[in-house]
Protein backbone atom coordinates (compact mmCIF):
# COMPACT_ATOMS: atom_id res chain seq x y z
CA UNK A 1 0.00 0.00 0.00
CA UNK A 2 1.40 3.47 -0.61
CA UNK A 3 1.38 5.68 2.21
CA UNK A 4 2.19 9.06 1.00
CA UNK A 5 0.02 11.87 1.80
CA UNK A 6 0.08 13.48 -2.02
CA UNK A 7 -1.86 17.02 -2.74
CA UNK A 8 -5.10 15.23 -4.10
CA UNK A 9 -6.07 13.89 -0.40
CA UNK A 10 -5.39 17.75 0.75
CA UNK A 11 -7.66 20.11 1.29
CA UNK A 12 -6.24 23.74 1.03
CA UNK A 13 -8.76 26.02 -0.08
CA UNK A 14 -10.88 28.20 2.62
CA UNK A 15 -14.41 28.02 0.15
CA UNK A 16 -13.78 24.09 0.55
CA UNK A 17 -13.67 24.10 4.09
CA UNK A 18 -16.23 26.45 4.36
CA UNK A 19 -18.26 23.97 1.83
CA UNK A 20 -17.30 20.81 4.69
CA UNK A 21 -18.61 22.89 7.30
CA UNK A 22 -22.23 24.62 6.23
CA UNK A 23 -23.06 21.50 3.85
CA UNK A 24 -21.09 18.39 5.79
CA UNK A 25 -22.35 16.60 8.73
CA UNK A 26 -20.25 15.91 12.14
CA UNK A 27 -19.36 13.49 14.20
CA UNK A 28 -17.49 13.82 17.49
CA UNK A 29 -14.41 11.41 19.11
CA UNK A 30 -12.37 12.19 22.15
CA UNK A 31 -9.87 14.46 20.53
CA UNK A 32 -11.40 15.34 17.68
CA UNK A 33 -14.51 16.55 15.83
CA UNK A 34 -15.07 15.33 12.30
CA UNK A 35 -16.84 17.41 9.63
CA UNK A 36 -17.49 15.13 6.51
CA UNK A 37 -19.57 15.89 2.82
CA UNK A 38 -19.57 13.82 -0.03
CA UNK A 39 -17.42 14.27 -2.27
CA UNK A 40 -18.24 12.42 -5.68
CA UNK A 41 -14.67 11.36 -5.47
CA UNK A 42 -13.60 8.14 -5.12
CA UNK A 43 -10.93 8.50 -2.64
CA UNK A 44 -10.80 10.63 0.15
CA UNK A 45 -9.34 13.99 1.41
CA UNK A 46 -8.67 15.91 4.60
CA UNK A 47 -7.73 18.85 6.00
CA UNK A 48 -6.65 19.61 9.28
CA UNK A 49 -7.68 23.10 11.44
CA UNK A 50 -5.83 23.42 14.67
CA UNK A 51 -6.48 26.45 16.49
CA UNK A 52 -4.52 28.94 18.48
CA UNK A 53 -6.77 27.19 21.64
CA UNK A 54 -4.59 24.00 21.60
CA UNK A 55 -1.46 25.87 22.36
CA UNK A 56 1.70 27.52 20.94
CA UNK A 57 2.86 26.55 17.52
CA UNK A 58 5.16 23.70 18.23
CA UNK A 59 1.74 21.83 19.75
CA UNK A 60 -0.44 22.96 17.24
CA UNK A 61 2.50 21.58 14.35
CA UNK A 62 2.39 17.99 16.41
CA UNK A 63 -1.29 17.54 16.27
CA UNK A 64 -1.21 17.89 12.51
CA UNK A 65 1.71 16.00 12.20
CA UNK A 66 -0.08 13.22 14.12
CA UNK A 67 -3.21 13.73 12.15
CA UNK A 68 -1.92 13.58 9.05
CA UNK A 69 0.29 10.10 9.90
CA UNK A 70 -3.01 8.20 11.15
CA UNK A 71 -4.44 9.34 8.00
CA UNK A 72 -1.42 8.32 5.87
CA UNK A 73 -0.90 4.68 7.96
CA UNK A 74 -4.81 4.04 7.41
CA UNK A 75 -5.94 5.96 4.06
CA UNK A 76 -7.94 2.24 3.10
CA UNK A 77 -10.14 2.46 6.70
CA UNK A 78 -11.35 6.07 5.04
CA UNK A 79 -14.36 6.41 2.95
CA UNK A 80 -14.23 8.36 0.23
CA UNK A 81 -15.57 11.84 1.47
CA UNK A 82 -14.03 15.32 2.01
CA UNK A 83 -13.44 15.67 5.61
CA UNK A 84 -11.93 18.50 8.15
CA UNK A 85 -10.69 17.27 11.12
CA UNK A 86 -10.49 19.85 13.95
CA UNK A 87 -8.79 19.04 17.20
CA UNK A 88 -10.50 19.89 20.04
CA UNK A 89 -9.27 22.92 22.80
CA UNK A 90 -8.00 22.11 25.90
CA UNK A 91 -7.07 18.78 25.13
CA UNK A 92 -3.15 17.67 25.49
CA UNK A 93 -1.53 16.06 22.12
CA UNK A 94 -2.22 11.96 22.63
CA UNK A 95 0.15 9.32 21.93
CA UNK A 96 -0.07 8.02 18.08
CA UNK A 97 -1.85 5.04 19.03
CA UNK A 98 -4.67 7.11 21.40
CA UNK A 99 -5.05 9.00 18.35
CA UNK A 100 -4.90 6.41 15.73
CA UNK A 101 -7.77 4.33 17.44
CA UNK A 102 -9.57 7.68 18.06
CA UNK A 103 -9.84 8.95 14.24
CA UNK A 104 -10.41 5.81 12.94
CA UNK A 105 -13.27 4.77 15.32
CA UNK A 106 -14.79 8.19 14.26
CA UNK A 107 -14.35 7.58 10.68
CA UNK A 108 -15.52 4.09 10.81
CA UNK A 109 -19.49 5.47 12.42
CA UNK A 110 -19.56 7.54 9.34
CA UNK A 111 -19.29 4.99 7.32
CA UNK A 112 -21.68 2.80 9.12
CA UNK A 113 -24.15 5.90 8.75
CA UNK A 114 -24.79 5.08 4.94
CA UNK A 115 -23.33 8.20 3.86
CA UNK A 116 -25.09 10.38 6.44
Amino acid sequence: MDESFPKRFRIKKRHEFRRIYEKGRRISARFVIIHHLDSGLDYPRIGITVTKKVGNAAVRNRWKRLIREVFRKNRPAFPPKDMVITVKKGVNPPSYRELEEDIVGAVARIDNRNGR
